[in-house]
């Protein structure tokens, strides 16, 4: 992206917000973002004495512009200047920290040298009008059409790792959608996202409706190389959350390829009235491996599919979380690999300082033998401080 239309796209954003401070009629436009500082301290599991050092600085804008009831404009930039150990020890870092899984080229990187790299990107830029029962979006955009909390099968446009907890807003994609609201509880919506070509392509149908106290929802379409097919549901029992989805892909290179791979994930939470929270899920997946699954690359600039959420065949995940005081909340999240008894668990602690600074420490440890999914990793420690605007 070219510097000098991303200086102005910031000075105009200021500049908005500092005309809307003056002006008590309510504007057509909303204008926030946060500031948050992460430090990170890692230590590799082969080099346990050395720990690597490094620092985040992120700031995001977000501008929502509506001039009548049925356009809608939304633009939202992402800013981040890294530095330290890992950007000097880990070659392509850029290219790691970028997305690279766009059509269109809005990102820039301002500053770069051997230990510190400047980046920005433009993570959602689309148009959306509305007409009736009809909706419809062109342009950058989240699609997000899972239902789990942790993994998500039917997540086919905008898959992301659950280790990414910094990219709280999910990336997006640059697709085209089109929505349709049969009924107050039924709607019906067709996405092609766009490519350089047809393995990069992607469009699928998505229908949802509501049946015995249930939602339901099932897609289809293609995704890359694949074809795909699946459901999902969600709904409450006696006050829990009950979660399930599965897609299906099969190969569209052959008609006499049957080879298929199917992932599902099924999870349940539910929260006391002391503010105790409990989750807890599985994830099948007929693409990962037997006995032990191999390393996950925390470090991998791979795009992620629904295919490749985990290593292993089998996955579980729990979780408890407890408001300490209103303010204070602590929490320990941990995903177990039961055929290669290796395990990821991540406890946190946050403290709202005020209405809109929050102080966090997040841990994220690995463990397990060699070649093990969460095996021979390290353990990585964040403190994070963030202001919202």
């Amino acid at each position: 992206m070219n510097a000098k239309y991303f200086v102005l796209l910031a000075f105009l954003i200021s500049g908005v917000h500092l005309q809307a401070q003056d002006n008590y009629s309510l504007p057509p436009y909303e204008i926030s973002g946060y500031v948050k500082d992460v430090q990170t301290v890692f230590v590799p599991e082969a080099m346990q004495e050395s720990w690597l050092s490094d620092n985040a600085i992120h700031n995001r804008l977000k501008f929502t512009y509506y001039p009548t009831n049925w356009l809608t404009l939304d633009v939202q930039a992402r800013n981040r200047f890294i530095y330290g150990d890992f950007v000097k020890l880990f070659p392509d870092y850029t290219k790691y920290a970028l997305n690279q899984d766009y059509f269109a080229d809005l990102d820039w990187v301002w500053f770069e040298n051997e230990s510190a790299v400047g980046i920005s990107e433009i993570d959602r830029f689309n148009i959306q009008f509305v007409k009736d029962k009809w909706e419809l979006t062109l342009g950058r955009q989240r699609i997000n059409w899972g239902i789990n909390l942790v993994w998500n099968p039917n997540d086919v446009f905008n898959t992301f790792s659950y280790f990414d907890f910094e990219y709280e807003e999910r990336p997006g994609t640059d697709a085209a959608r089109i929505k349709y609201y049969a009924t107050l509880t039924s709607s019906a919506e067709l996405v092609y996202q766009a490519g350089d070509s047809i393995e990069e392509m992607a469009m699928a149908g998505l229908y949802r409706f509501n049946k015995w106290g249930y939602d339901f929802q099932f897609l289809g379409g293609f995704m890359g190389e694949d074809y795909l097919a699946g459901f999902g549901y969600s709904g409450h029992i006696a006050g829990a959350a009950f979660r399930g989805e599965l897609t299906w892909f099969r190969p569209r290179k052959s008609i006499a390829d049957t080879s298929s791979i199917i992932v599902a994930s099924f999870s349940a939470d539910y929260t006391f009235s002391n503010t105790l929270y409990l989750h807890g899920g599985i994830l099948l997946n007929s693409n990962g491996k037997s006995g032990n699954a191999g390393g996950i690359g925390m470090f991998s600039s791979k795009n992620l599919s629904p295919k490749t959420l985990s290593r292993g065949k089998v996955n579980l995940f729990g979780q408890v979380s407890y408001n300490i005081t209103p303010l204070i909340k602590a929490g320990i999240n941990t995903i177990i690999n039961p055929q290669d008894m290796s395990a990821f668990v991540s406890p946190s602690l946050s403290v709202s300082m005020s209405d809109n600074f929050e102080l966090s420490g997040i841990g994220q440890l690995f463990y397990g033998q060699q070649q093990t999914e969460f095996g021979k990793i390290g353990q990585i420690a964040y403190l994070r401080f963030k202001y919202n605007f």
